[in-house]
C-alpha cells in the first residue's frame, strides 16, 4: 500500500544516485540512511516524477530485504530508466516528499541537468503506466518546467586538486551563464552546516565566445577541509541567487559530495 501519512522526518529528503556502467537495471539500491530513516513504516509502492518534465507520475515497487536491511526501487524502476534514457555516469538527485513521491533530478555527461519535454495535459492527469512506451515518455533537448539549471555536478580530476597555487574547477558554462557569473566575484559555499568563500575567475573562452568561470581562490581549502579526492563527485545547488547589484557576493552554492568509493561524505 502507498504510505498515507507524510513522515515530517523525511518531507523534502534529499539523496543522490550514480548510475554505474554495468548496474543492474532492473533495481536501484536507496541509500542506507534513507532506508533508517523510513524505520519499517509501510512503504511497497511510491511514484516517480522528472523534474521539468511535468506532472506525470511512474508507479515503482519499493522493495525491503528483511536480510540485510536494504532497500530498493525494483519493479517499475527499469521502464523508468528506460523511457528517460539513464545511463552509466548519469547523476541522479532524488526529493522525497515524504508522502510516497520521488522527485528526480538528471544529470548527464555534461555536468548539466537534462531537460526533458513536459508532458501533454492528458498524459499529466494520470500515473505513468508499467508500459515504457517510448512515445509518451519525456524527450530529453526541450525546455523543462523552470529557469536555467540550478545544479550542476562534477567528478573531481588531478587539476582541481592540483598544487594550492594552481588548483581551481571551471563552472559549466550553462550554469554560469544562467546565474550572471560574469558580474560576480565570489560565491559561497554551504556543506556540512560550514561555508566557505571562494572567488571566482573569469578568462576568455575559446574562439571569442564570451568569458569561462572557475571557482579559484579558497578552492583549495575547501577541498582539504573536506578530504576532498580524485574520483569524489561534487554536486552543486543554488540555495540563494544572490544580488547582481552588489556583486553578488551573497550567492550560495549547498554541496553534496559523493565519495570514489561510492560513500556520501555526511
Amino acid at each position: 500500500m502507498v504510505e498515507q501519512m507524510v513522515n515530517p522526518g523525511l518531507t523534502d529528503f534529499e539523496f543522490f544516485k550514480i548510475i554505474l556502467p554495468g548496474s543492474s537495471r532492473t533495481k536501484l539500491k536507496l541509500p542506507d540512511k534513507f532506508a533508517r530513516e523510513l524505520a519499517g513504516r509501510e512503504l511497497r509502492d511510491a511514484k516517480l516524477r522528472v523534474a521539468g518534465a511535468g506532472r506525470r507520475l511512474w508507479d515503482v515497487e519499493v522493495v525491503a530485504d528483511d536480510a540485510d536491511g536494504e532497500v530498493y526501487l525494483g519493479r517499475g524502476w527499469q521502464q523508468f530508466a528506460c523511457a528517460h534514457d539513464l545511463r552509466g555516469g548519469h547523476f541522479l538527485v532524488f526529493r522525497y516528499d515524504g508522502a510516497a513521491v520521488f522527485t528526480v533530478t538528471v544529470f548527464d555527461g555534461t555536468m548539466c541537468r537534462r531537460e526533458y519535454r513536459r508532458q501533454r495535459d492528458d498524459d499529466d492527469a494520470g500515473s505513468g503506466s508499467s508500459s515504457g512506451d517510448g512515445d509518451s515518455a519525456a524527450g530529453a533537448g526541450a525546455a523543462g518546467d523552470d529557469a536555467a539549471s540550478s545544479q550542476f555536478a562534477v567528478t573531481l580530476r588531478q587539476c582541481n586538486l592540483g598544487k594550492k597555487q594552481a588548483q581551481y574547477l571551471n563552472v559549466p558554462v550553462e550554469f554560469q551563464d544562467a546565474h550572471g557569473y560574469v558580474k560576480r566575484r565570489r560565491v559561497a559555499l554551504r556543506m556540512r552546516g560550514e561555508t566557505w568563500y571562494v572567488n571566482l575567475k573569469h578568462s576568455r573562452r575559446a574562439q571569442a565566445r564570451g568569458q569561462r568561470t572557475a571557482l579559484r581562490y579558497g578552492w583549495h581549502q575547501f577541498c582539504v577541509d573536506n578530504g576532498l579526492a580524485v574520483g569524489d563527485t561534487c554536486f552543486f545547488r543554488v540555495v540563494r541567487e544572490g544580488d547582481l547589484r552588489r556583486g553578488g557576493e551573497d550567492h550560495v552554492l549547498k554541496v553534496a559530495v559523493r565519495k570514489a568509493d561510492g560513500t556520501p561524505l555526511e
